[in-house]
């Protein structure tokens, strides 16, 4: 556990004393008039959230009653869509009000070297959510508009909650693809679960993910160490998630991860490594999913492992944001190598 702390340089730990209030429950937002997301807010299927466990529709309250038991809850998003983060926030502060000890936050947006401006932000005097996204560059780092993750930062500064960088360098990040992880010392790949291999068919799939996310574009013999890349990421953020769960004087609180969909699957994501290293039973995942046009029912607004398994443990179905072409500012990489 040392060992891994000093690799990862992510043992950090922040303070504040600013109060911002945020004032819808869980189950206001439940309620479609309070969406941003302005396409489809008319399915019968906005608003609900699926129990994989119960194979049935829940209440935001019985979700919440669920996530309180576990030592780890994983909150997956589509980063662009307003309404994932405002519910994001609504959980966080439920599960605060649940817990003696108040939860950590592990966000995949933040990166270790960006701790020092979080810090240094942080302990001004009147600091605030709403300049946060400012002093951390949030748009220079290619992420979608602050304003949408404000609802999340509000939570940070109302409960003075620490807050644990769940990305690593962008110069470590190429450097692993450059040499398809090699340069990671063998404690730490056993340590981080790396050297367990993933199912033959679900690294297939997590590579084909790669290839669609980057439009086809990429060249063929980049994919192979980006896929180990990803699962780097994974291994990482629930190595930070495990660290967070401990507290100053080492005592166990919950630990949250703020992440995409991708991260949080539990057949290949986060909770598969936290499985691995923490035991079974120990996280669950909510990811929330826009709705599309063409939806008959939850399952077909799922992320499936190849065996057809859902690969979550709740999905909360949102409306979707109006998007132009995804891939229309994607470039080409240098394809047909």
């Amino acid at each position: 556990m040392k060992f891994i702390k000093t690799l990862c340089l992510s043992a950090l730990i922040l303070s504040g004393t600013n109060q911002i209030g945020f004032s819808k429950t869980t189950d206001q937002l439940a309620n479609p008039s309070s969406w941003k997301s302005t396409e489809l807010q008319e399915s019968k299927l906005v608003g609900k959230i699926w129990s994989k466990e119960k194979q049935s529709f829940i209440t935001p309250s019985e979700l919440i009653k669920a996530l309180s038991k576990k030592p780890f809850v994983l909150l997956g998003e589509i980063h662009d869509n307003p309404d994932h983060h405002t519910l994001q926030a609504g959980i966080i502060n439920a599960l605060v009000k649940t817990q003696a000890t108040k939860p950590a936050l592990v966000i995949e947006m933040i990166k270790v070297d960006q701790m020092q401006r979080f810090n240094g932000y942080r302990n001004q005097p009147n600091s605030k959510a709403k300049h946060l996204g400012t002093a951390l560059r949030w748009k220079q780092n290619g992420w979608p508009s602050w304003d949408i993750y404000l609802p999340i930062g509000e939570q940070i500064f109302t409960h003075d909650l620490e807050v644990y960088p769940g990305h690593t360098t962008r110069i470590m990040i190429d450097h692993l693809i450059k040499t398809d992880m090699s340069i990671l010392p063998e404690k730490a790949k056993q340590v981080f679960k790396l050297d367990v291999k993933l199912e033959k068919t679900l690294n297939e799939a997590l590579s084909e993910d790669i290839r669609v996310a980057h439009c086809n574009r990429l060249p063929e013999h980049v994919i192979p160490p980006m896929t180990q890349v990803q699962r780097f990421r994974d291994a990482w953020m629930a190595d930070v998630m495990i660290q967070a769960s401990y507290d100053k004087e080492e005592k166990r609180r919950q630990s949250i991860l703020i992440a995409g969909n991708g991260h949080t699957r539990t057949d290949r994501g986060v909770p598969w490594y936290l499985n691995l290293r923490e035991g079974k039973n120990q996280a669950l995942t909510v990811q929330f999913a826009e709705i599309e046009s063409d939806t008959k029912s939850i399952k077909d607004l799922v992320q499936k492992s190849p065996s057809g398994d859902i690969a979550a443990d709740f999905i909360w179905v949102t409306p979707t944001i109006k998007r132009g072409d995804p891939c229309q500012n994607v470039p080409d990489f240098g394809k047909k190598n």
